[in-house]
């Protein structure tokens, strides 16, 4: 079996090394350009770029999928199935119809629920009890395509988009080379996304602009924020002028005591257990980590250690 494979991050270049150790023949690979990054401006590698060189593959890079790459996929000869994960670059009908359908996609939702760039952050945002991982194959509508296999999680009162990520990845892999063999000699069944029992939802791409905490919110809606928007962009909120980003926080019932503090402020402080709580529009946000900013990520009790955070001091972005 010849296989092409396409992606760019960690995610990605896990699934090639899994792939590649289950015995495939990765013909080459596809990712994106080497970028600049850091002060110094040093050129690093797609990760997908360093597993593949790891493993002694061909690398193809583009900044997008054009007619050039076109042409050096086809010179690589019988191509019977591409494999498409967190690739990053729109994929051309042309291709698409070249490849006779024969294109799969991991995709870390239930489809038809959570089409689009940001399922795994939507679905936490969004308060879901659980996720999923598909195998689809990739058609010219965004998600669209018929599904090959698909697996249900459980979304833990720990999970964050990081984490959930790397659960659904590990799992998709595993169904990927499952049921490889069995697509490839067209011995498995396809189910056409409109057969399915749910209706199609969208999870649009992260913005910037979502990060900031509005304090007004309630608790789980704020509690949810944090952990969709880790480990990009990361919400967060200025108190006293600092920028505090938040990695690790919860919601709690609102206390009475607090019933005539401001929303926004710091009602509690335990620097010796690390936490700080604030009120929220309803109930109580407690805060286990925080990365101040330009700072690394700190427990809340070394950030106090340099940061003389009071009660009643509220956040901003009321």
């Amino acid at each position: 079996m010849n296989i092409v494979f396409f992606g760019t991050p960690e995610l990605s270049a896990y699934v090639l090394d899994k792939l590649c150790s289950s015995g495939a023949n990765i013909k080459a690979v596809v990712t994106q350009p080497d970028r600049k990054s850091g002060r110094g401006q040093h050129v690093s590698f797609p990760a997908v770029k360093e597993m593949a060189l790891k493993r002694g593959l061909k690398v193809l890079q583009s900044e997008r999928f054009d007619r050039k790459l076109f042409s050096e996929i086809k010179e690589l000869g019988e191509i019977d199935v591409c494999i498409v994960v967190a690739y990053g670059c729109y994929i051309p009908t042309y291709f698409i119809e070249h490849m006779k359908n024969k294109i799969l996609n991991i995709h870390f939702s239930l489809l038809p629920k959570y089409r689009g760039a940001a399922p795994v952050a939507r679905a936490i945002m969004n308060g879901e009890e659980s996720a999923g991982v598909s195998i689809m194959e990739i058609c010219k509508g965004m998600d669209e395509g018929a599904v090959v296999s698909q697996k249900k999680l459980r979304i833990e009162e720990e999970d964050n988009t990081e984490t959930l990520s790397w659960k659904l990845v590990q799992e998709g892999t595993a169904l990927l080379i499952d049921i490889l063999d069995q697509y490839v000699s067209g011995k498995i069944k396809r189910i056409d996304q409109l057969s399915i029992n749910s209706e199609p939802t969208y999870a649009q791409k992260i913005s910037p602009e979502e990060k900031r905490i509005l304090w007004e919110e309630d608790a789980v809606t704020i509690q949810n924020q944090i952990k969709a928007l880790y480990p990009w962009p990361v919400a967060e909120s200025t108190i006293d002028g600092t920028t505090i980003k938040f990695i690790k926080a919860k919601a709690l019932p609102e206390k009475s005591e607090f019933s005539g503090v401001n929303i926004g402020a710091v009602v509690e402080i335990d620097k010796k257990v690390g936490f700080f709580t604030v009120k929220t529009g309803k109930g109580l946000l407690l805060v286990e980590k925080v990365k101040p900013s330009g700072k690394k990520e700190l427990s809340v009790t070394d950030f106090l250690n340099g940061y003389p955070l009071k009660t009643g001091t509220r956040f901003s972005d009321v």
